[in-house]
């Protein structure tokens, strides 16, 4: 397999962690690709691999127990996977940076915000002291935090978790990556704040022209924010096409079953209380995944062969794929 000029290119990625109770195949075969400037939305229950697809690419697992088996991952056509530990440094936090889940454990609780931000720019862009100081404050001010003169000297404990994260979203842009990974980047704030972080992320997204995989397990998230949708399901992607065929024509019983999981305004109004479709089951364990479909024991289209063959992702019209013995 070469790389194609896609920004981004990730072909058969395989992630497992060696434990004392077995192996988990926490990502399994998984493949798509990102264009430059393009959002691109992984979404799917906790568990099925989307962080840890994140992780992979900015080589982020921690060995031992876990590592990558097999894949390759092309970014702007080099071949991450087989740099070196020191000239991969280059890219982390450079052409790739991430906003990861809870600021509070991401930010050094012993350093000042501005200190954090300051030594990514002077590690990355080759700045002196003061000019890279000078950008971290240019930075707060550009993710909205008022005084940033001032709070650019807080310590992370010092700041709300909305402006914390906010912090997070600075560091992450600081250096104008290509490719901003955002791992639920709105999980621990309320609702109002959660709209303010996405309105945020994509302004900037347009300022800097940043590609961004937005990882969530909103399919609201998702429909606001991506052109391109990626399914995940028990390590495996089940899913993918353009926002539009996803939301209006969803192919794969669970993606089906997502969108019909989701509350939608005024519908109590209209129908009277109801309860909320559930997805039968849970996520299948990771040391123990079934045969054939993962999905196949918690589908209510389930057919005898979906519980024993290998599914593999099919072609669906030009962009769209899906892993699903009824097509």
């Amino acid at each position: 397999m070469t790389a194609n000029s896609s920004l981004l290119q990730v072909e058969n990625l395989s992630t497992q962690f060696h434990t004392i109770q077995g192996i988990a195949k926490a990502v399994n075969d998984v493949s798509f690709t990102m264009e430059s400037g393009e959002t691109v939305g992984i979404v799917g229950e906790s568990g099925s691999g989307k962080s840890v697809t994140a992780l992979s690419i900015i080589r982020l697992i921690k060995t031992p127990p876990g590592r990558i088996t097999n894949g390759k991952i092309f970014f702007q056509g080099k071949d991450l996977l087989a740099m070196q530990e020191k000239q991969f440094q280059q890219y982390r936090g450079n052409k790739i940076s991430m906003i990861f889940q809870e600021p509070m454990t991401s930010l050094n609780p012993l350093f000042t915000v501005g200190n954090q931000i300051s030594e990514m720019i002077r590690k990355h862009m080759a700045l002196s002291k003061k000019e890279s100081w000078d950008r971290a404050i240019e930075m707060l001010k550009k993710v909205q935090i008022p005084s940033p003169e001032r709070r650019v000297k807080d310590y992370p404990f010092q700041m709300s978790g909305g402006m914390r994260q906010r912090v997070m979203i600075a560091m992450a842009l600081s250096c104008n990556p290509d490719l901003l990974i955002a791992d639920e980047p709105t999980t621990a704030l309320d609702v109002t704040i959660q709209a303010q972080m996405i309105d945020l992320i994509l302004k900037l997204k347009e300022e800097f022209n940043t590609a961004i995989m937005m990882i969530t397990h909103d399919m609201g998230v998702v429909a606001e924010t991506a052109q391109q949708v990626n399914v995940m399901y028990a390590g495996q992607i089940v899913e993918q096409g353009d926002v539009a065929s996803i939301f209006k024509n969803p192919k794969h019983p669970y993606t089906r079953s997502l969108l019909k999981s989701i509350p939608a305004l005024g519908e109590r109004s209209r129908h009277g209380r109801k309860r909320l479709k559930e997805i039968k089951g849970i996520v299948p364990s990771l040391f123990n995944l079934p045969g054939g479909c993962h999905f196949s024991p918690r589908c209510p289209e389930a057919k005898p062969e979906c519980f024993t063959q290998r599914i593999k992702m099919k072609p669906l019209g030009e962009k769209g794929r899906v892993r699903c013995i009824l097509y």
